[in-house]
């Protein structure tokens, strides 16, 4: 099925993808993020989309591709729960811009995801006033919380507000620990951002700033350029 009612079907399908079949899983998992695009251009939205939506709808499509060649190999794994749920509310965003009057048809979408998106765009811009050094500090705190899961962990714009005010007074970073030296190059982590396309680093501080690992997050964000770049 096409449009709207499509999309409201397939993911109805995938909210219980426990229990559906495995080869249905797979083609809707595969196909929500092409459908949903084809759904924002065929109702004018697409064209007014800010480049950071415009980058996590591509984002959508190549997190959907990943999924269904990853099912093939192992059908039904528990660990794609949280991956099929993302996406799911991802296309429910999306899905909702083009249904402002049936809005109510998509309860999975975040409805401070707008909200979000834009907050990250903001940080996105602090980030990048911070010398390199405090950029590097910037995320070897939150990968090193995200990794350890810590409860009492800092926010991104927490951590972006401290290392403002001590970076305008000429203040040096703290040194990285020796557990942080194993499992991450913060500085080359830095450039590995900032070389992604114009739209994608929003996307990706969207998903730092709700807790995500920014090396996890940057390493996602190239498969999922050279995914959309080189097709199904």
């Amino acid at each position: 099925m096409s449009g709207l009612d499509g999309l409201r079907n397939a993911l109805d399908a995938l909210v219980c993808w426990r229990v559906r079949d495995r080869a249905v899983v797979a083609r809707l998992v595969g196909g929500v993020g092409p459908l949903v695009w084809d759904v924002l251009k065929g109702s004018g939205v697409w064209e007014s989309l800010p480049v950071h939506s415009r980058a996590a709808l591509y984002w959508c499509v190549a997190d959907g591709r990943a999924i269904r060649r990853a099912w093939h190999v192992d059908p039904g794994g528990e660990e794609y729960g949280e991956r099929i749920t993302a996406l799911v509310m991802d296309v429910a965003y999306f899905a909702a811009l083009c249904d402002p009057v049936g809005a109510g048809r998509w309860p999975e979408a975040d409805p401070e995801r707008t909200r979000h998106a834009l907050l990250a765009v903001e940080l996105l811009g602090q980030f990048g006033k911070l010398p390199v050094a405090w950029r590097a500090a910037v995320l070897r705190e939150l990968h090193r919380a995200a990794r350890l899961r810590d409860p009492a962990r800092r926010t991104l714009a927490e951590v972006l507000a401290e290392a403002s005010a001590y970076a305008v007074k000429g203040e040096d970073p703290p040194g990285p620990e020796y557990a942080d030296l194993r499992t991450i190059d913060a500085p080359e982590l830095v450039q590995r951002i900032t070389r992604l396309p114009r739209g994608w680093r929003g996307e990706a501080f969207r998903r730092i700033a709700a807790g995500a690992d920014p090396m996890a997050v940057e390493a996602a964000a190239r498969d999922a350029v050279r995914a959309v770049c080189t097709g199904p």
